[in-house]
């Protein structure tokens, strides 16, 4: 993640205070990039949700800035609590889908972008079960919010919570068998 022309640490600060000019610079400070994980998060999804992905921005950058949560204090962290709160958006929209149709949710927890959806699961049950692996193991749980819902690489999550990039990798690997356990024996 590469510096941007604007401290968007700063400008949400200003636009949470009201100042419209500084919303607009925000806006077209991050857009592009909150626009790609946003698409990203949405391939993934397949026909599952039907939002665009302007729509999710926005959704995400709506919730972020009547947020009640601390301002992020860097670029990566602003980033990495977009992804969060995206995720949070397709929840969301997922129970309530569900709730209405009563129809399975799939995802695919793979993150290259436009990689085939080799593992399905559904959305709902990947979030109880990374609830239930942040109540045991926060720190992994934060790695698969991070790269999965957020698409960013090892290198990015390991500058974020300073540790080495192996650590992450392996961390990634036990995350992912211990949710796809977790999945597979809710559904006995």
């Amino acid at each position: 993640m590469t510096k941007g022309p604007e401290d968007i640490v700063s400008l949400l600060a200003a636009s949470r205070k009201g100042d419209d000019a500084a919303r607009a610079r925000l806006d077209e400070a991050v857009y592009g990039e909150l626009s790609a994980i946003a698409s990203a998060l949405l391939r993934r999804e397949g026909r599952a949700i039907s939002m665009a992905t302007h729509d999710l921005v926005n959704e995400a950058a709506l919730r972020l800035l009547q947020s009640a949560e601390a301002p992020p204090e860097e670029r990566a962290h602003f980033f990495a609590l977009s992804a969060r709160i995206m995720r949070n958006v397709l929840i969301d929209a997922a129970r309530k889908r569900a709730a209405e149709k009563r129809r399975k949710i799939t995802v695919t927890l793979n993150t290259e972008h436009g990689a085939p959806q080799n593992n399905p699961m559904e959305l709902v049950a990947l979030e109880s079960a990374l609830m239930r692996l942040k109540a045991i193991d926060p720190d992994r749980a934060e790695i698969v919010v991070l790269r999965y819902y957020g698409g960013m690489t090892t290198e990015d999550i390991a500058l974020l919570l300073d540790t080495s990039e192996s650590t992450v990798k392996r961390s990634w690997r036990a995350a992912c068998a211990w949710l796809k356990e977790a999945m597979e024996n809710d559904g006995l």
